[in-house]
């Protein structure tokens, strides 16, 4: 098999019907802004506002052409194949219409071997961004496509919509019996002892043959065997497979299957991990029963249970890399995605709105064991009963299923982001999520789907550090967190800002820094205002309620990330110690797709991480001393008090463990005395002994507390406060 690369040009015109003009290269994949950025030596858009030197292109058609020329024998075929185009396309070859479609998520392939010996030219035409006549500027706008909506604009993300050939795009040249695809899926029986693999290879001919090769995980070969390519697939059955388990559960065992041809020995390869997810409910909802009814509706099975053991979900959403797909390499995948395995995260929700990931993403979280929750491209609208537009999302949802159902890591489907909320408005009766899940059962009926998230019994929000209670007192987020009892967490946030050599090198000049206004229109493009709330992600009120005040950008900068990075530890701790009444903690975000001056996320554009990721990281250790206490904020002459917890996500029993209490502020040290824990059993919590202090007079700002463990360092804890003096 042959691939080869051709070369691009790209034009555009405002009328479908006129010859384009204005001709630059395009090194594909990349989208159209990238194109022209690079051929007419556009700013980076990252910085301050040029991503605005883009907004002319979404109106405007698209036209890439590039010439074939080949020659194919007689037991030869040659393909034009796209692996994505966004979004809306039409393509002709030698002036004959080959398709027209829309979409992103589904391969393109078309046969051109009829050209085989001329040259040729293929034209692919790349129409406007979909918007709906009637809809406001906004994600509205794609809610009768499949574009993810995110591109349109969101309190993380500037309205900079991709378009163009953003997957790959070759001219294939094979021999009819070489492998073009692969698809896999499996069953494993009751008892986990059989999994029964589906495989299905395709190729230029229907009746041709290949080689079906399985190896372990051990890399020792356990089948071989000549299948017939297309039809219905051949089913092979696996004695005792090696389970795949999320990090610390268990292995993360992969199998490889491989179809070659035998004449040319062009071949394909997948990995394939065998697991069972369910989703099921908490134990607390029998309390919601009166004599055999429910007293209101359920909230939704929300514990992940995987091969039939009860996990404790902890992560972060996760939000696409970067704007433009293109740019996601595999490098940056990595570097993300080490970072979350090195925070102990093992669950990653994949929020829904936005585009697909790589393959390698997928991959790295098979090897690293982190789950991943997996939503469908809608968020936040009502998404209609379209004929055109269920065809569409069919099509294209069939294709992310099918790609991502052999990766053991994808535990769970869900159909979007916010569905059944107020500004969305739609229901379990809707068509698109009753489509989704009709699609999820039939091609991948042993991993749960979730209409949408939240449901009930889930936790959306809140966002910030404090709030005002429904009396109109502030209160911080940790109080008002100890009054709820949903059974999952799967959006819960922090504000904070971003340190200030970050914001000058990636998104302003210090000018505009040291303006930090919301009239200043930088500030307010990179979220510091107006994105949700006039100033909720810089958090100015914030500062002011847990400080008294702030002197100057840096000082605000600073203090808001304290801030933020002491929230956070207290929120995740707090969810943990609620297992298993509590089974997810998932935190909103993880990282960004570009510069943000302020937001929720733990990591910066491109992967710089904030001091809350540290302190995430040391909250979701599998084993640790965590303190329970009541509030961030104290007074001096306050009573502090708290309760020492042990946390432990291991498969290991911990002894009765001894810590001793310290209270530091400045240079002083206080010990506060010895403290003891129980004998904790694997996965499970316990509550340890209490202590108390008054809040020394003398601290001046801060003070921390830490929890010390002379024989085992590695359950120590640190907690930081604010102390006001009025």
């Amino acid at each position: 098999m042959i691939k080869n690369k051709l070369n691009w040009t790209l034009s555009h015109t405002s009328d479908c019907g006129k010859r384009p003009s204005d001709s630059v290269p395009a090194f594909l994949p990349e989208e159209i802004q990238l194109s022209y950025a690079r051929a007419k030596g556009y700013a980076p858009y990252t910085y301050g506002m040029n991503f605005k030197q883009f907004d002319w292109m979404e109106n405007e058609y698209f036209v890439y052409e590039a010439e074939l020329d080949f020659a194919v024998s007689d037991r030869q075929r040659a393909f034009l194949h796209f692996g994505s185009i966004d979004y809306r396309y039409r393509i002709t070859v030698g002036g004959r219409l080959f398709a027209d479609g829309e979409g992103i998520f589904s391969p393109v392939y078309l046969d051109v071997s009829s050209f085989s010996g001329q040259k040729t030219i293929v034209q692919v035409i790349v129409f406007p961004v979909p918007s709906h006549k009637g809809e406001k500027p906004g994600r509205s706008e794609a809610r009768y496509s499949c574009k993810p909506p995110v591109s349109y604009g969101w309190d993380w993300h500037p309205r900079l919509i991709p378009s163009g050939i953003i997957g790959i795009s070759e001219l294939i040249i094979a021999d009819e019996a070489d492998p073009l695809s692969m698809d896999l899926s499996y069953r494993l029986s009751d008892d986990y002892k059989k999994a029964l693999v589906s495989i299905s290879a395709e190729s230029f001919s229907e009746n041709g043959t290949c080689t079906l090769t399985v190896t372990d995980p051990d890399g020792t070969e356990i089948y071989r065997n000549n299948i017939r390519y297309g039809g219905g697939g051949t089913i092979i059955v696996i004695e005792s497979p090696s389970l795949w388990y999320p990090r610390t559960y268990g292995e993360q065992p992969l199998y490889t299957f491989t179809v070659i041809s035998p004449e040319s020995g062009s071949l394909i390869s997948r990995k394939l991990g065998f697991r069972r997810s369910e989703l099921v409910r908490n134990f607390r909802d029998a309390e919601r029963f009166e004599n055999g009814f429910p007293k209101t509706s359920l909230p939704a099975p929300a514990t992940l249970k995987i091969n039939g053991t009860k996990v404790f979900a902890k992560g972060s959403n996760w939000v696409s890399a970067e704007i433009f797909p293109s740019l996601i390499t595999d490098r940056r995948v990595e570097e993300l995605l080490k970072m979350a395995y090195e925070a102990n995260i093992n669950i990653l929700r994949i929020w829904g709105g936005q585009y697909i990931c790589s393959e390698h993403f997928y991959d790295l979280c098979d090897r690293y064991g982190i789950m991943v929750w997996q939503e469908f491209m809608l968020s936040c609208n009502d998404y209609p009963d379209d004929e055109q537009y269920l065809k569409v999302l069919e099509k294209e949802a069939s294709s992310i299923i099918r790609r991502l159902r052999s990766h053991p890591s994808v535990v769970m489907w869900s159909g979007g982001n916010e569905l059944f909320n107020s500004w969305s408005g739609m229901t379990c009766q809707s068509h698109p999520l009753r489509l989704l899940d009709k699609l999820c059962y039939e091609l991948d009926p042993d991993t749960p789907f979730n209409m949408t998230s939240p449901v009930q019994g889930m936790g959306h929000g809140t966002y910030v550090k404090c709030t005002a209670d429904r009396s109109g007192e502030t209160v911080e987020f940790l109080q008002l967190l100890k009054k709820t009892d949903f059974t999952t967490y799967t959006e819960f946030g922090c504000n904070g800002g971003a340190k200030p050599e970050y914001i000058k090198k990636y998104i302003m000049d210090d000018r505009n820094y040291f303006d930090c206004r919301p009239e200043n229109e930088v500030w307010r493009a990179h979220h510091a205002f107006g994105a949700w709330g006039e100033s909720r992600w810089l958090g100015r009120e914030e500062v002011e309620f847990f400080f008294g005040s702030y002197s100057g950008v840096d000082d605000l900068m600073e203090k808001s990330l304290y801030l933020q990075s002491m929230t956070y530890k207290a929120m995740f701790e707090e969810m943990r110690r609620r297992w298993p009444e509590c089974s997810m903690a998932v935190n909103w975000d993880f990282n960004e797709p570009w510069p943000c001056a302020a937001g929720n996320s733990l990591i910066n554009w491109p992967c710089v991480p904030k001091e809350a990721y540290y302190s995430v990281k040391e909250a979701l250790r599998p084993t640790l001393l965590s303190l329970c206490f009541d509030k961030n904020r104290w007074k001096a002459g306050e009573e502090f008090t708290g309760t020492v917890w042990m946390l432990n996500d291991s498969p290991d029993s911990i002894p009765e463990t001894e810590c001793e209490a310290i209270v530091r502020y400045g240079a002083t040290e206080i010990s506060l005395g010895k403290v003891k824990t129980p004998e904790c059993s694997a996965r499970s919590n316990r509550a340890g002994d209490g202590f108390s202090f008054v809040v020394p007079a003398d601290i001046t700002e801060r003070f921390t507390v830490c929890l010390k463990c002379a024989e085992h360092g590695e359950y120590n804890s640190e907690y930081h406060f604010v102390c006001r003096s009025d």
